[in-house]
């Protein structure tokens, strides 16, 4: 490995007594090695080699200081034989581990698909260990960003939340998203409400946009996602009693009629409207029906009535929850290729 650049590490003060080094150019190296880190370049993009040099150095107190690397953040995670450890020390820069961390997470390509890549692509041959450590370390060193984030979710105006189940080292979990028009934190932990507080907290006092999921039930400033009521009323439609599918068709009409209402901004929005008033009346109609399904449905929408019709009495509220489900969209697929989370 030819390096394109070499850099000195020399001790700046004594460990012993504190005193300034001066840097001195007959000093012993006692350690050194190389790092691949990307560029971009006008024409594209190019990996340089660096080679790092550490050298040791005698104060006059007679004590010899050895350059140190510099150690970050540990990754400690129960039942791993070997905890990560951010450090200097390392084969992969930080731009070019971010790039293969991109590739891996955002393109959702495999380890050996990444390494084929840049090994056709830029002449870099790491293996698929050294890969997947660099995919590992970047995610350990975004988690003072992610604390930023979740920091400034607390006080933004609309909060879309949504959840898919997620299996992490063969339990059974929750993967949680929260995202609004300039962030998006995603969260692995239980099924529970509690898990909310790890991005929504006490303090937030602004909008959820979410599904019928009943974590969500107990916060007060809600709308709740048209789209997957229009989906079950849909598949009511289908049903093979007629009257069922009577009903179920008439939900889905008043449904609709609402989101168009909300998207053409005709009629009066107040609480003597005729859309949420009919809305209402079919859902009292359609309790008394024997049909599971059917009778479900209306209940969800009665249960949680004033977060269903939040958006026609609030303007500002989108009346669909379709920006958290897109945002869960690259992590399912996700899902179905790796299986797990390790």
């Amino acid at each position: 490995m030819v390096p394109n650049q070499t850099v000195a590490h020399h001790p700046l003060t004594c460990a012993s007594c504190n005193s300034r080094l001066e840097k001195d150019p007959e000093a012993k190296g006692h350690m050194g090695y190389y790092v691949l880190e990307l560029e971009k370049l006008d024409s594209g993009i190019e990996v340089k080699c660096t080679l790092h040099h550490y050298y040791q150095a005698t104060c006059g107190c007679g004590h010899q200081t050895k350059a140190k690397l510099q150690i970050g953040y540990v990754s400690v995670v129960e039942g791993r034989s070997r905890d990560l450890c951010l450090q200097e020390y390392g084969l992969v820069g930080s731009m070019l581990a971010t790039f293969i961390a991109s590739l891996a997470v955002r393109y959702r390509m495999s380890r050996l698909k990444i390494r084929e890549l840049l090994d056709d692509w830029v002449g870099v041959s790491l293996s698929v260990g050294t890969i997947d450590r660099c995919i590992r370390e970047v995610g350990i060193a975004c988690s003072p960003v992610v604390e930023e984030l979740i920091e400034e979710l607390q006080s933004a105006e609309i909060i879309h939340l949504d959840e898919t189940p997620w299996y992490e080292k063969g339990k059974y979990r929750w993967l949680w998203v929260a995202i609004t028009n300039t962030i998006a934190v995603f969260h692995i932990g239980s099924g529970s409400k509690e898990e909310l507080l790890h991005l929504i907290s006490e303090a937030f006092v602004g909008w959820l946009v979410t599904d019928g999921y009943g974590a969500y039930s107990s916060y007060p400033k809600r709308q709740h996602c048209l789209a997957h009521l229009i989906r079950k009323a849909i598949a009511l439609t289908q049903a093979v009693n007629q009257e069922v599918a009577d009903l179920g068709q008439w939900l889905l009409e008043e449904l609709r009629e609402l989101i168009h209402t909300l998207a053409t901004g005709d009629g009066e929005q107040d609480e003597s409207d005729s859309h949420p008033a009919r809305l209402y009346r079919v859902c009292r109609l359609a309790t008394v029906a024997e049909h599971t399904l059917l009778k479900a449905l209306a209940k969800e929408i009665l249960t949680d009535w004033d977060a269903v019709v939040a958006c026609f009495y609030h303007p500002q509220l989108p009346p669909t929850n379709n920006e958290a489900e897109r945002a869960l969209r690259h992590a399912v697929i996700a899902r179905r290729i790796s299986f797990v989370t390790s």
